[in-house]
């Protein structure tokens, strides 16, 4: 990974759950049902043969590149995360890649650049609890986290003969 001046304005703006996500080369960032900070995660009855499904949701999240920053690679990382006390827990989901942010002719020089990410999520949640979403960037003072609970609702299984 890189790293960034000392004085940077590169940092993780913002994370958002939601059940879809799309951005565009535009720049826009489309969200349908987002904001939550509740999930359910579907389970067969007790003794059932059928697995569950994975849960489906998206993460948004908006990185600033400071101007300064601009037209060179900054890590970046978004990982799910189960919230517990228990030290070293492997993250459940985990995405690293880099970002590199151009300066636009219209761009203000000096301003900061915004980067946006989409990444759609098929999980299975090995058990009902708390999670949370830890997004960090190269040069960022900290990461940026978003805490969120997975619930358990019942699957409807069709009776068999």
């Amino acid at each position: 990974m890189t790293s960034v001046g000392p004085t940077s304005q590169t940092q993780v703006e913002y994370v958002i759950l939601c059940d879809s996500a799309q951005t565009t080369q535009e720049g826009k960032l489309y969200l349908l049902g987002g904001g939550w900070s509740h999930i359910l995660r579907m389970v067969p009855p007790q003794g059932s043969s059928i697995q569950a499904p994975p849960t489906q949701f998206a993460i948004a999240v908006s990185f600033m590149v400071d101007w300064n920053d601009a037209n060179r690679p900054i890590g970046i990382r978004v990982a799910i995360e189960p919230q517990d006390e228990r030290p070293a827990l492997p993250s459940l989901f985990e995405v690293q890649a880099q970002i590199r942010a151009g300066r636009p002719p219209q761009a203000t020089p000096g301003d900061p650049l915004r980067v946006l990410i989409a990444l759609p999520i098929l999980i299975q949640f090995p058990q009902a609890g708390s999670y949370c979403v830890r997004a960090n960037m190269d040069g960022a003072p900290a990461d940026k986290i978003v805490r969120f609970q997975v619930g358990d609702a019942q699957m409807m299984v069709p009776p068999t003969n």
